[in-house]
């Protein structure tokens, strides 16, 4: 295996297009010394964890300028983090352990493109948007078309990301991230749901509405039927119901060591009705009727 340390990203991105797929790029090392151990040694391992301009966090007008190389520690100690986008902080918070977080980076949970990954259903009801490099120029690509398959996206095997742009939410709203998990933080998202509320002016009606679903599909993704469901209302009981069972029915899992489909299915309609009801009370100060 040869080993690179490329000191700009021109550079590091030259070695991706000699190397292509044989090419592995490491930051924390968190998911590659793993696969690495247990999975398949890569013909060449790039290390991009001294690039410069790829880490700390920002602000950058009315968005958060984050580094691909930021840490998910830092995010989850970041004062600009958990007041302007708590979903992602929390997110951060229940990512494995204090260990991992001090080391494992937020472009790698990024790339790794799971389904699962602790990040990417609060950076899709964010709609942030990834800063890509390629040998030919720069890209920015929102993350809801990022992700094209299980451990695949835009960048390919000759991209890097090199920083996320995330806009705060409008003014009221009100988000949160829930994970099921068998051991807690400590284990990977068997399901994970991100909820964001913006109530309209008199805090009657819900005026935007996302939600996002991780290791439920074969990438993170968003539940645009549900979200059109609720555009417009008031949370009821009924509504709320109806909701959890069609953001179910847009998910579609697999059944695996972890969990069955059908499992996994329930546990969406689940958390996606608790998800709601916190950020509909969070958000108008009213119980859901």
């Amino acid at each position: 295996m040869e080993y690179f340390e490329p000191k700009s990203i021109s550079e590091a991105l030259s070695v991706l297009v000699k190397h292509g797929a044989e090419a592995k790029v490491i930051a924390g090392g968190t998911d590659v010394m793993v696969d690495i151990k247990f999975k398949e040694e890569p013909g060449s391992l790039v290390n991009i964890k001294k690039l410069p301009g790829m880490s700390g966090i920002k602000e950058n007008g009315g968005s958060l300028r984050i580094g691909a190389l930021a840490t998910i520690r830092e995010l989850e100690t970041n004062a600009l983090v958990r007041e302007k986008l708590p979903v992602l902080w929390e997110a951060a918070h229940q990512f494995a352990s204090l260990q991992v977080r001090n080391t494992a980076t937020i472009g790698g949970n990024i790339c790794r493109a799971s389904p699962s990954g602790e990040t990417l259903a609060p950076l899709l009801v964010l709609e942030a948007t990834g800063k890509c490099a390629f040998s030919d120029g720069e890209k920015s690509q929102p993350f809801t078309s990022f992700f094209q398959g299980p451990g695949k996206s835009v960048l390919g095997a000759k991209g890097l990301l090199t920083e996320i742009d995330v806009p705060y939410p409008a003014a009221g709203s009100k988000s949160v991230y829930l994970k099921h998990a068998v051991r807690g933080a400590m284990d990977i998202a068997m399901v994970g749901v991100a909820v964001l509320i913006t109530p309209d002016a008199g805090k009657n009606n819900m005026q935007d509405v996302r939600i996002g679903l991780g290791a439920v599909a074969p990438t993170p993704i968003r539940a645009p039927k549900t979200e059109a469901l609720l555009r417009g209302k008031p949370l009821t009981a009924a509504l709320l119901k109806e909701a959890a069972a069609l953001a179910a029915s847009e998910s579609s899992p697999i059944s695996d060591q972890r969990s069955s489909g059908e499992y996994r299915r329930w546990i969406v309609e689940a958390l996606t009705r608790r998800g709601l009801e916190q950020t509909w009370k969070a958000a108008t100060g009213k119980e859901v009727a």
